[in-house]
């Protein structure tokens, strides 16, 4: 990972019925913001390298009629479509293998879960005194439950048609594909509901969950399906091997008041800990807030949890005396295994509009900061061997700079590190590399290369330093003393 990272995180792009907002005014609004921050303003922060959207890309429809909502939910996902693109286009270079997408609950199509069930016949689930019969209400309170209470009814439904059920996330899936381009693709299998995007240029790896497990018309609750956890975790620790960062990002918040049923069991944080993703990113309480949840208070072992604001919403979505909010924060490498991360607040000023919102430092939670600054103890730990593994696969594919940057961020004492990389730097002619990591030359092959890249870039310093830390048995090596006579020329130039 390069020494600073920068992501913008934002979420819940729902549009506000009432206070509707346009795609070029509202990216226009965070173009300018972006100016602000980086040139601008005092405190400056780094330019987006990634961005991650944390769920409701759409509102939605609450139509009855089937037609009208599938027309307006296919408008509503071209609308965001359309802002996501000329986003990633603006602030990424077009690159959308660094911009991750979630589904939130606004991407539930309800019109699939009520086709998918059907009433239950009071006689089914009531005695003969008007009780509703216990193991009815048992099995109703159960995560995976196909049955459903329904106030308005005052009756349960039961899902029957599985396979209808699943589909109340088809639109999303259809605009996830094409929005990468058929790259990546969304399953509606709720236990292939996960994605990673493993970003290698920055040494770490973002894990995307679908907390909308069952989560339909009459039951809000946030979940992720247990598969997705056990699965994640699995292809987290291979990525661990590769010395990645993990970070986590879903939609649900995992709080709530005594009478909200609209979050996440925060068990759930527990697991991430235990999978050793050491940030997470959420929206859908449409405020910032900032959590630090323990495992192991013994051990310390910990995530930090960031909430954004929502980013289209309208005043009667807002919480009270909150405004629209997006975050962006900034993981910093420090020496002796620290990483400083850095998170910064833009809020929507009170005097701008809905419609055409002017976006300044924010505040952090009741405080008027605008930024909070913490260290973690870094937690990645390369594995030589399987990284090594990857370096000769890339070698393989002529891939020779990629291969250089993963071998330049290992331990270059390491004798097999530095035999891939003499190699890398030979053939890429990468002089300036020579001399930064073969200066002290240990075997007969880095000394030709060094010794070349001093005298090809007419550094006589070098030369000198290198010719001293020649050993005398690599000096007999016939290469070398040819190597060391041309140097030498150079010297007398």
């Amino acid at each position: 990972m390069s020494d600073k990272l920068s992501i913008l995180h934002i979420s819940d792009l729902h549009r506000s019925r009432d206070y509707k907002i346009s795609n070029s005014a509202l990216l226009s609004s965070l173009i300018s913001d972006k100016d602000k921050y980086t040139i601008k303003e005092a405190l400056k922060i780094k330019a987006p390298d990634i961005i991650i959207v944390s769920g409701d890309i759409i509102r939605g429809s609450t139509s009855e009629d089937s037609t009208k909502a599938t027309v307006e939910i296919q408008q509503q996902y071209e609308e965001a479509e359309d802002f996501l693109n000329k986003l990633t286009d603006d602030f990424l270079n077009g690159d959308k293998s660094k911009i991750i997408l979630i589904p939130g609950n606004h991407d539930i199509d309800w019109q699939f879960s009520k086709a998918s069930m059907q009433r239950v016949e009071k006689t089914n689930f009531m005695d003969e005194l008007g009780n509703i019969k216990w193991e009815i209400h048992k099995q109703s309170t159960q995560s995976d439950s196909p049955m459903r209470w329904s106030w308005k009814a005052l009756s349960f439904y039961k899902i029957t048609d599985s396979a209808m059920y699943e589909k109340r996330l088809a639109a999303f899936a259809e605009f996830y594909t094409r929005f990468y381009e058929g790259k990546r693709t969304y399953s509606l299998n709720p236990e292939k509901q996960f994605e990673i995007f493993d970003l290698a240029d920055y040494n770490l790896s973002v894990v995307a969950y679908n907390t909308c497990y069952n989560n339909d018309h009459l039951r809000l609750v946030g979940d992720i399906h247990p598969d997705c956890i056990s699965e994640s975790s699995l292809m987290i620790r291979e990525l661990r091997k590769r010395g990645r960062l993990i970070l986590g990002t879903w939609h649900h918040n995992t709080k709530g008041g005594p009478n909200d049923a609209n979050y996440m069991d925060s068990s759930r944080l527990k697991n991430f800990i235990d999978a050793n993703i050491a940030i997470g990113f959420h929206g859908h309480q449409h405020k910032m807030e900032v959590i630090n949840e323990y495992n192991d208070v013994i051990e310390q072992k910990k995530i930090t949890v960031f909430s954004a604001g929502t980013l289209c919403a309208g005043p009667s979505e807002l919480p009270t005396g909150t405004n629209r909010q997006y975050n962006i924060i900034e993981i910093e490498t420090l020496p002796k295994k620290k990483i400083k991360v850095n998170l910064h607040v833009r809020e929507k000023t009170e005097s701008s509009s809905f419609n055409n919102p002017i976006w300044i430092p924010g505040r952090i939670d009741s405080t008027n900061l605008s930024t909070y600054a913490f260290e973690i103890q870094d937690p990645r730990e390369v594995d030589i061997s399987t990284v090594l593994l990857d370096v000769e696969r890339l070698m393989g594919e002529r891939s020779y700079d990629k291969a250089k940057s993963i071998l330049m961020a290992m331990d270059t004492s390491d004798d097999f590190v530095r035999k891939y990389l003499a190699e890398c730097i030979n053939i890429t002619d990468d002089y300036d590399a020579a001399l930064a990591y073969l200066s002290a030359p240990q075997t007969i092959q880095e000394t030709i290369i060094v010794l070349n890249a001093a005298t090809v870039t007419k550094n006589k310093s070098m030369i000198k330093e290198i010719i001293v830390q020649i050993s005398d048995t690599n000096k007999a090596d016939p290469s070398v003393k040819e190597i060391i006579r041309k140097a030498k020329l150079q010297l007398n130039d």
